[in-house]
């Protein structure tokens, strides 16, 4: 038997134990049930089965500890963590959002400047484009859209920093994303809202007849509803192919580049062919003619197709440049086997290949996504030896080879008082910020999205505020219909209303040190969805879970382990003074969750425990919090397995469930000061206290 599973057995023996000699009329109550369990665990399992009781706990959980530090261990605390006022040691959300604020951005340009008209039934994508073209090219500022309704037929890149695209508020100025396969320019008055063709794929990119080099992207759009495959040609040689999952979502979009053809076939005149093929056998196509050139360096952009308004950086560039030693959680400082193409202010990513070692350790079945990435700035170079402005929130291990690289984002851009509405029912979102830092979105009412309302993608700093986000066209399978931060680094939503999105508010993918605060998500559920997601902090916000909108039931979900979409999350995610309500249990935690903070909540569940965890689910506070339990069967705290160890469970009160405070396989570290009552106690129960808002405190 290995170590840790013989000190599993010895803690589910402890436990029987426990149960056995409490629940004997002449042992209960008395020291002499204590040294009972003593005197049968040195004849079982010998004198070691009595040693510390932390070397114990560490053999259980499948990595040492971190993350749980008493006030009174200083010697642990790093720049990654803050002293609450109530003696919990948090995250640190001090440089989180807009650094700085929201600057008030002078206005340089008109969308009317540029050829558009409101009201005009006419395609306004260009001139947006290029009065945003115009305001980066003099050093940014806002281009300003008047009172009515503009169309955009095409999507819409921004690439230079500074550009502001500002309405006169969501009641008066109005974008209508109409963007339809093969449309373009001008519609007639009596246009119908279901532009996409029955037959035929069109090319996004490149135009008809233009030349085509290695880094030249082909782009294919096809109707959407029932799609099965992309097949992409030249000639009769296939360069790529796509395949619907069930996390496809409602895609229409299908690219690969040139170099794929380059060397397959001899420069020249060619047919780029694209072959659509669906649910019910048809198969549509679709070609234009393409000049291939294996010298011609192709410099042109095309407009990103992931959202109606892409701000988009550069992304990472250079070298990968790998660790020589281990960056440690809190760590200011990276000692790198070499830093000689890095200058001080550089803006680099931090990355842990989730390896097989990563992923064994951490029970993880997802075979993709990212988990464990970081963005930062370099404030200092000595030798091979940088400084960070920030300190680490994770481990990033030299074993798993993680490395750093340079990124060039797109900064200090946003978009603010005005109204988007998607048209077409196609898996593309309304805003994103790709590759964005410091950028924003203020004001903004966003209606009946395709993907995803307002939304941040490899970003750091970004703000979302005072906006509403109305619905979305597609719920089915993964990867839509979300609100919240997925690839982000330190980013703030704040007095955000939302209704009808399927998860919502949502952290994933290696999303950390991110909040989502003072914020109402109308039937939707709250989710740390996939990948690692950690130190990140949900407060003073509504939830109303219900289902039939794509949500699962639960008030709030952690992603487990063995879910091969989207694998475990990680430490340090907090719960802050929220309300939530839910068909099913109101917090459900997956497994490999490290020191999750549950404090001043109210959970109201119908059916199921107040908070549900498994499989090394461990060393959780759980603090202060109201549970409404209706199904009159259910337990307050479920662990449903005996890894899930270390957890604190004090000063919570009960109503209704079954009246039992925890159940399941493990035993708590602590449980004290909590009651419980009779479900008809609970008209509406206030929390346990007045807190002030952790965010809000730590910024003072």
């Amino acid at each position: 038997m290995s170590k840790t599973a013989g000190a599993q057995g010895l803690e589910y023996f402890i436990m029987r134990l426990r149960k056995l000699t409490t629940g004997s009329p002449l042992l209960r109550g008395s020291r002499l049930a204590g040294q009972v369990i003593f005197l049968i665990l040195v004849g079982t399992f010998g004198h070691s089965a009595c040693g510390n009781s932390a070397t114990e706990a560490r053999s259980v959980t499948p990595w040492e500890r971190q993350y749980k530090i008493k006030p009174s261990e200083k010697a642990r605390l790093t720049a990654a963590d803050v002293l609450g006022p109530d003696g919990i040691v948090y995250p640190n959300w001090t440089k989180c959002g807009v650094q700085g604020g929201i600057p008030k951005t002078k206005a340089v340009a008109s969308i009317e400047d540029f050829g558009a008209k409101a009201d005009d039934n006419a395609d306004d994508s260009e001139a947006l484009a290029k009065a945003c073209e115009a305001a980066g090219r003099m050093g940014g500022g806002a281009v300003l859209l008047g009172e009515g309704t503009y169309y955009l037929d095409r999507p819409v890149t921004v690439r230079h920093d500074n550009v502001v695209i500002r309405g006169r508020g969501p009641d008066k100025t109005r974008l209508i994303f109409r963007y339809s396969i093969g449309s373009a320019g001008r519609r007639p008055a009596d246009r119908k809202a279901e532009g996409l063709p029955d037959s035929g794929v069109v090319f996004y990119n490149p135009p008809a007849g233009s030349r085509v080099g290695r880094n030249t992207r082909l782009e294919m759009h096809c109707k959407p509803t029932g799609l099965m495959k992309m097949t992409m040609m030249v000639d009769d040689v296939v360069i790529g192919r796509w395949s619907r999952s069930k996390h496809s979502g409602n895609t229409f979009a299908f690219a690969t580049y040139g170099r794929n053809a380059i060397g397959k076939l001899p420069d020249g005149r060619h047919v780029l062919k694209g072959i659509a093929e669906y649910r019910d056998g048809a198969k549509r196509t679709g070609e234009i003619p393409i000049v291939l050139d294996s010298d011609f360096d192709d410099t042109r952009l095309v407009a990103d197709s992931r959202a109606a308004i892409t701000f988009a950086g550069k992304g990472t560039v250079g070298r990968k440049l790998k660790l020589a030693r281990d960056g440690k959680r809190g760590d200011m400082k990276l000692k790198l086997k070499s830093a000689k193409s890095l200058r001080v202010g550089d803006r680099i990513v931090i990355d842990g290949p989730a390896t097989d070692r990563w992923k064994k350790l951490t029970k993880n079945a997802c075979e993709w996504g990212t988990y464990r990435l970081y963005e930062v700035i370099i404030s200092d170079i000595k030798d091979n030896t940088i400084s960070i402005d920030q300190p680490l929130r994770i481990e990033f291990p030299v074993i798993d080879g993680s490395f750093i690289q340079k990124v060039v984002p797109i900064q200090r851009c946003g978009i603010e008082s005005l109204y988007l509405e998607q048209t077409e029912n196609l898996w593309i979102s309304g805003v994103v910020f790709y590759h964005g830092w410091n950028c924003w979105a203020r004001d903004v009412t966003v209606k009946k999205c395709g993907r995803f309302p307002v939304y941040g993608s490899m970003a750091k700093w970004c703000e979302i505020r005072d906006c509403v986000f109305d619905d979305a066209w597609f719920k089915g399978g993964g990867g839509t219909a979300y609100t919240g931060w997925d690839r982000c680094w330190d980013c703030l939503m704040e007095n955000v209303e939302t209704f009808k999105m399927r998860h919502a508010p949502l952290f994933q993918w290696a999303a950390s040190g991110c909040v989502i605060r003072k914020s109402i998500f109308h039937e939707s559920d709250g989710q740390w969805h996939a990948g690692w997601t950690n130190e990140n902090l949900i407060e003073q916000c509504v939830i109303e879970s219900v289902r039939g909108h794509g949500g699962y039931g639960y008030g709030m979900w952690a992603s487990p382990p063995e879910d091969k979409a989207h694998g475990p999350n990680g430490p340090r995610n907090v719960v802050y003074n929220c309300d939530v309500s839910s068909p099913k249990a109101g917090l459900w935690m997956g497994g490999m969750n490290e020191n999750w903070l549950i404090l001043y909540s109210r959970f109201v569940v119908d059916n199921g425990p107040g908070v549900f965890a498994k499989t090394a689910s461990f060393d959780h506070i759980v603090k202060d919090n109201v549970f409404i339990l209706k199904d009159g069967k259910s337990p307050m705290i479920f662990l449903a397995t005996s890894d899930c160890l270390g957890t604190e469970i004090i000063g919570n009160r009960l109503y209704g469930g079954n009246g039992s405070l925890v159940a399941g396989a493990a035993e708590p570290a602590v449980v004290k000061n909590n009651k419980a009552f009779p479900l008809g106690d609970a008209s509406r129960p206030i929390l346990a206290l007045e807190v002030p808002s952790i965010y809000e405190w730590q910024h003072k």
